[in-house]
């Protein structure tokens, strides 16, 4: 897991890429980057220094900081120094991790309201069952005991946990899902679901196929070529066949019947992979590739904001019909036992 914000990846790599294209050596690129930032970054940043007047690649040396880097970023730098096109890899990873901010911003934009009407609706079911125990108790009768621990207190005490171990739960299921602690089972059900399927894979499969393309320039061997853009996708879906792909290059198969037999990979994807190895223009096709579905998932990145945010108007609005029903409810009981005669004496 990376230690570093996508945020000041995007920054990093648009100073990087800005420097690089100067004609700036990279180790008084990463010289002047040691002066910038929080103490741990300006230390990672002299780290890579002293590595690649070391003679490390820079790729190699980003690997030696405790996964201070994602992935993706090692995968894709590595990939650029083989191919030489270093400037390219620093623009291409700062216009991803500019992506991401912006589609993390609009997307808190957009639900900022329905995510505070949702913690007002969470604390109102709260303080509701308080308030029902505090009335029942007043009228002398026995309050309802929602989570059977015996007391008003101990029932909404039990109420926010269960709130705080479904929010934990959901925190577990992205993280893991992230490191592949439960296999591929979520990535399968993620990608059956409507628009959030298809842009993860576009994601996943624009990265795969832009590594694919500069590893290919860069002259590496299939099977480098395969490790590297598998581990680009960021995504335990693709990754999980990095064994039985390596194993199909090694033994003369061609990317395209290797990448088929896993069945992991679309058909307009192949056919990227296929026209490129028949004309022999791989890398080239495979830009091509990577555009292609990067425009895909930028639509959907577009669109899953606007979901997200009727979503969550929605769910909110559920909540708050289900807290006025049940005080109606509650309400109209009330009124029945003040109607009995004798309720007041």
């Amino acid at each position: 897991m990376s230690r570093i914000g996508q945020s000041h990846l995007a920054k990093l790599f648009s100073r990087l890429a800005t420097s690089y294209s100067a004609g700036i050596d990279i180790r008084t690129i990463l010289k002047k980057e040691s002066s910038l930032g929080g103490s741990q970054h300006q230390l990672v940043m002299r780290n890579l220094a002293q590595g690649v007047d070391q003679g490390l690649t820079l790729a190699d040396a980003m690997r030696k900081n405790d996964n201070y880097f994602p992935e993706l970023a090692v995968s894709v730098i590595h990939a650029g120094e083989r191919g030489g096109r270093l400037e390219d890899s620093f623009g291409r990873l700062a216009e991803h991790y500019n992506n991401l901010v912006t589609f993390r911003n609009r997307l808190l934009t957009a639900l900022a309201w329905p995510m505070f009407e949702l913690a007002f609706a969470v604390l109102m079911v709260g303080g509701l069952m308080a308030l029902c125990d505090y009335v029942f108790k007043l009228l002398e009768k026995k309050p309802i005991n929602w989570f059977l621990m015996g007391s008003t207190l101990g029932n909404v005490i039990a109420y926010f946990v269960l709130v705080g171990l479904v929010l934990f739960g959901i925190f577990l299921l992205i993280r893991g899902t992230k490191r592949g602690w439960f296999g591929d089972v979520p990535i399968k059900i993620a990608r059956r679901i409507p628009v959030v399927g298809s842009t993860i894979e576009a994601l996943s499969l624009s990265r795969f196929a832009w590594t694919m393309g500069v590893a290919e320039n860069a002259g590496m061997n299939p099977v480098e070529i395969a490790q590297l853009s598998l581990a680009s996708t960021e995504n335990y879906y693709y990754k999980q066949h990095e064994d039985k792909v390596t194993r199909m290059l090694r033994d003369g198969k061609s990317f395209y019947k290797t990448f088929k037999s896993t069945q992991a990979f679309p058909d307009e994807f192949l056919s990227f992979v296929d026209n490129g190895e028949i004309s022999g223009q791989l890398a080239e096709s495979m830009d091509r590739c990577s555009v292609d579905f990067q425009n895909r998932a930028d639509l959907n990145l577009k669109l899953l904001g606007t979901i997200g945010f009727v979503m969550m108007l929605g769910f909110v609005a559920i909540m708050v019909l289900i807290i006025v029903v049940f005080a109606m409810s509650q309400y109209v009981n009330l009124l029945n036992d003040f109607s009995q005669p004798g309720a007041f004496r």
